[in-house]
């Protein structure tokens, strides 16, 4: 049964492939860490609220 043989080794190849490729699409020149914009640690004072 070397027809069955052939198709995995073609279907692994063909996922092996695939997953280069994933890897290599990524964007470079985004960058990799967006920050969260809900985070605490803001880069912005937040004034104080006037609600009394």
């Amino acid at each position: 049964m070397a027809g069955r043989s052939l198709i995995f080794g073609i279907l692994f190849v063909a996922a092996f492939v695939a997953l280069i490729v994933s890897i290599a699409w990524i964007d470079k020149t985004q960058p990799l860490h967006q920050p969260d914009p809900l985070s605490a640690d803001r880069t912005q004072p937040v004034p104080p609220s006037s609600a009394q």
